[in-house]
């Protein structure tokens, strides 16, 4: 070999040599960028509205952190003035005290007609026409000494002024009227609907934000747990508020518990709870809690109102039937046994 070529060839060697070195280099530096990186901080806001104290954990990298869930908790608020029964001034008192047809906004009328087809769907055990039930029981105040237990004869009567197919709802014309003076209470779906409202909202502003938010028994995943991990959600002991009865993983979708510890009073050592028989007009019975996992809090908070009336005549029917509606359930009974949907297992393993 000539020495001309001889000293091309080794500047070649040089060149390659020095490429492979950076190369690695910018690999390993990439590497390490990875490894170190900081996880997403997220911001936890918490007030009160919905009747519940709300808690709204959310990260973003678009948008200030800070400035989303306040951002979120305003719409929380917005739709429980909107819908607050005691409110007279709400587009729900509005509607109640109507004898005649009333037009209602986009917003309302798919929130009515949801809230009718899980009426339809549970046969009636979550029924949103069981307002002047509530009121007669004072479960629509939040001072305690406005409850009691009414005589018979007053559920009697305030059965007369319920039932969900005394609501008539005009597609064409977008209004509703309501028969036989019953009032209409969304305190069963309206929660439910204000955080899928949050997460639509969240996705909007930005589509990688991460977090969830939490009314009172419900939760709605805007995103997975720094982007990749699952939540860890609680079932909480019915019984004992620092004990779990099981554990959920979800980087989705939406959970809601429904039990009797949640708002009752106690008289003669019996507690009367808040979820109300629509058949009976006294609190259900048989079921201390009932859990529903769905893709949309909307879902989760109705199944798992109607899950908490049927569960106590018939948990067969709620654990095996609730999934082909898009409910998960786990019921805890009376007697604390666990009932569950076998399609729950999916949730419970950490994934």
């Amino acid at each position: 070999m000539r020495a001309r070529d001889r000293e091309i060839l080794l500047k070649l060697n040089k060149e390659v040599l020095w490429l492979f070195v950076t190369g690695s280099v910018v690999v390993a530096t990439l590497v390490v960028l990875f490894l170190l990186r900081t996880p997403p901080s997220y911001y936890e806001y918490n007030g009160f509205t919905l009747g519940t104290y709300c808690r709204i954990y959310v990260s973003s990298e678009k948008i200030n952190s800070k400035s989303l869930a306040e951002m979120l908790f305003t719409e929380l608020d917005r739709i429980y003035k909107k819908y607050n029964a005691n409110d007279p001034e709400s587009v729900l008192s509005k509607i109640n005290v109507s004898q005649d047809w009333v037009d209602l906004d986009e917003e309302t009328f798919v929130l009515l007609d949801a809230a009718l087809k899980f009426s339809n769907m549970t046969e009636g055990a979550f029924d949103p026409t069981l307002g002047n039930l509530i009121h007669l029981w004072g479960f629509d105040r939040l001072d305690e000494q406005d409850v009691r237990v009414p005589d018979s004869s007053e559920i009697e009567v305030a059965l007369l002024h319920t039932g969900y197919k005394n609501i008539l709802l005009d597609r064409q014309k977008r209004r509703a009227k309501l028969l036989n003076g019953i009032h209409i209470d969304l305190g069963g779906i309206a929660k439910g609907y204000a955080l899928d409202r949050v997460y639509q909202i969240a996705k909007e502003v930005d589509p990688d934000c991460t977090g969830f938010v939490e009314a009172g028994g419900d939760i709605r995943i805007i995103g997975p747990k720094f982007g990749s991990r699952p939540w860890v959600i609680g079932i909480r002991d019915p019984d004992d508020t620092n004990e779990c009865v099981g554990y959920l993983y979800l980087d989705s979708g939406a959970v809601a518990t429904s039990g009797d510890y949640e708002r009752y009073f106690t008289v003669n050592g019996i507690r009367y709870h808040h979820i109300l028989d629509p058949q009976i007009g006294y609190p259900a019975r048989g079921i201390k809690s009932a859990t529903v996992v769905a893709s949309t809090a909307v879902t989760a908070d109705a199944l798992s109102t109607a899950a908490f009336v049927l569960g106590g005549k018939n948990w067969e029917y709620v654990v095996l039937d609730f999934p082909k509606s898009g409910g998960h359930v786990l019921l805890v009974d009376k007697d604390r046994n666990i009932r569950k949907s076998p399609s729950l297992s999916v949730y419970e393993a950490d994934r």
